[in-house]
């Protein structure tokens, strides 16, 4: 199931979903006119998402993905400048699969929540 989340509401389920998604694997990929669909990243944990509503390029949506730490070696942070919608993809076990965000040139960043390797077997 999809669900667009209304721009009034982007603040607040910004915050419940970092909380609800924190630290599970990711993997982030880009799709666009001219770039086509490129992946950015593979299985770095959710560190969290943030919204800038201010200045020339607002709303602007930052993820970021990597170690609790800055000793941790991989991270990214990417940006979404001028964000024009933001949607979730729910799976059967009624957690987020998926965050779709557009811009307003079309081009969406999708986050993708992984399950590791090594728990497969256990579950």
């Amino acid at each position: 199931m999809n669900e667009v989340i209304e721009r009034e509401l982007w603040e607040s389920f910004i915050k419940d979903f970092n909380h609800r998604n924190e630290m599970r694997a990711t993997r982030l990929e880009i799709v666009g006119g001219e770039i086509g669909a490129q992946e950015e990243e593979g299985l770095l944990p959710l560190t969290g998402i943030s919204l800038e509503n201010k200045g020339a390029d607002a709303p602007r949506i930052e993820i970021t993905l990597g170690g609790e730490s800055a000793e941790e070696e991989r991270h990214l942070t990417h940006t979404i400048p001028r964000a024009q919608s933001i949607m979730t993809k729910m799976g059967a076990d009624l957690r987020e699969e998926a965050l779709l965000i557009e811009d307003e040139e079309g081009t969406k960043t999708i986050l993708h929540f992984e399950t590791l390797p090594e728990l497969e077997s256990a579950v």
